[in-house]
C-alpha cells in the first residue's frame, strides 16, 4: 500500500485535513507570526538530522544559483501563504478557510499553462468548475449576507 501513490495522497489529505484544527486552536491564543516561526524552527530541527546524514548533503557544493532560486522562491511564497492562511483562520472558521485555500489547483492549472506550457484539458476545465461550485456551496450563506 505504501507504494500506491493514490493511497499515499489520500493519507496526505487526511493528515493535512487534521492540521488546521490544531492551527485554529493555537491561533486563538497565539499570534500568527509566532506560530509560523515556531512551526518552521521545529520542522527545521526535525528535518536537519536527516539531511545532514543523507547523500543529499553533498549536493550543496554543486547547487547552482538558478536551482537555489527555484528552491528559495517557492519557500518564500509558502511562508507568505501560510502567514496569510493563519490570519484568515483567526478571522473565520477552519471549515470555511481550508476549502477556500484548497482552490490552489485552479491557480496551478493556470500557472502551468502560462509558465510550463501545459495543456488545458476538458478534465481540468470540469475539475475547475467543480472546485468553484464547491467553494460557492460551502460559503453560500456568506455570499447571501453580503
Amino acid at each position: 500500500m505504501l507504494n500506491n501513490p493514490n493511497f499515499l495522497a489520500f493519507i496526505v489529505a487526511a493528515v493535512w485535513g487534521l492540521a488546521p484544527i490544531f492551527e485554529k486552536i493555537s491561533l486563538k491564543e497565539l499570534d500568527p507570526i509566532f506560530v509560523l516561526v515556531v512551526r518552521f524552527v521545529i520542522i527545521t530541527c526535525m528535518i536537519l538530522p536527516f539531511f545532514l546524514t543523507s547523500t543529499n548533503f553533498n549536493q550543496l557544493s554543486t547547487l547552482s544559483f538558478k536551482n537555489l532560486m527555484l528552491i528559495v522562491i517557492p519557500g518564500i511564497l509558502a511562508v507568505i501563504g501560510i502567514y496569510l492562511y493563519f490570519n484568515a483562520l483567526v478571522g473565520s472558521s477552519a471549515s470555511k478557510i481550508v476549502p477556500l485555500t484548497a482552490t490552489y489547483p485552479l491557480f496551478t492549472c493556470f500557472y502551468g499553462y502560462l509558465f510550463l506550457k501545459e495543456e488545458i484539458t476538458i478534465e481540468k476545465v470540469i475539475g475547475t468548475i467543480l472546485i468553484i461550485i464547491g467553494v460557492f456551496v460551502l460559503n453560500y450563506s456568506d455570499y447571501i449576507k453580503s
